[in-house]
């Protein structure tokens, strides 16, 4: 039965008609898109593969990053209580007993503390992506074409467990990192002590205050234009990560607030 609207065709539609596949017009379509774009063909992996792999790739460089936060026994570094010391007779640990010895104990834990930031901003980055892509391609919708909604089910688990599991590193490190910025504060508070002391246990007053500003720049995350405080676990965080939990509904929150710790 003929088309009671093909006149309201122009000829030219009729030559395109014409010329389309025979698939398409026996179905009557007509589309303004070209269908065989490259664009329209997936021919790489899945999106949730891809997260699944960032994550193994994250995981085989935190292996060496948790060995290396081992080896250099931060904790050693830690601060004791100053209200204890303020109200009894404490000897101070980590009183190097002479200016030269301050000077010695500071550099160490400022080395430390590149060892660890450094490295601890690259895994930050793996984080950013891992994070950036599951937020754009992940939701409550996502569908295999290849995989059983099991299978998608069971993957999407793995994710959400190692993006989780990325935080922990990285809030430990923090913690590290914590350490030491408490430290070198404490020792430059010995170091004043020597401040135009005269003999040999003498710092200017001016060579003191610009030690104090390089420590700050490091420890502040200007030198390396990292907010490393950003990854500070609050309780909340502590809770969730260890319930497994991955909170979709402040994702986008934590991603710009992320972006903004990379500089």
């Amino acid at each position: 039965m003929p088309n009671p609207y093909d006149d309201l065709f122009d000829a030219d539609d009729d030559d395109k008609k014409r010329d389309a596949p025979a698939s398409q017009q026996a179905a009557g379509f007509k589309s303004s898109i070209d269908l065989d774009d490259p664009r329209f063909q997936h021919t790489g992996p899945e999106a949730l593969d891809e997260i699944l792999t960032a994550i193994q790739q994250f995981n085989g460089r935190a292996a060496g990053f948790g060995k290396l936060l081992s080896e250099l026994r931060v904790p050693d570094h830690e601060v004791s209580n100053r209200v204890a010391r303020l109200f009894f007779v404490v000897d101070d640990p980590q009183d190097r007993g002479s200016l030269a010895g301050e000077r010695q104990y500071h550099e160490l834990q400022e080395q430390k503390f590149r060892l660890i930031v450094e490295p601890m901003r690259g895994l930050a980055e793996l984080h950013l992506n891992t994070v950036k892509q599951f937020n754009r391609d992940i939701d409550e919708h996502y569908h295999s074409v290849e995989k059983s909604e099991r299978q998608v089910k069971s993957d999407l688990t793995l994710a959400m467990d190692g993006i989780n599991l990325q935080r922990r590193v990285l809030g430990d490190a923090h913690d590290h990192l914590n350490i030491l910025a408490v430290g070198l504060k404490d020792t430059e508070r010995r170091m004043k002590y020597y401040v135009n002391a005269g003999g040999t246990n003498n710092i200017s007053a001016s060579e003191y205050e610009l030690i104090g500003r390089k420590r700050e720049a490091l420890t502040t995350g200007r030198e390396h234009g990292f907010d490393y405080e950003f990854f500070d676990v609050n309780l909340l965080d502590k809770t969730a990560i260890g319930l497994g939990i991955y909170l979709k509904e402040t994702s986008s929150q934590y991603l710009s607030k992320l972006e903004r710790a990379m500089g």
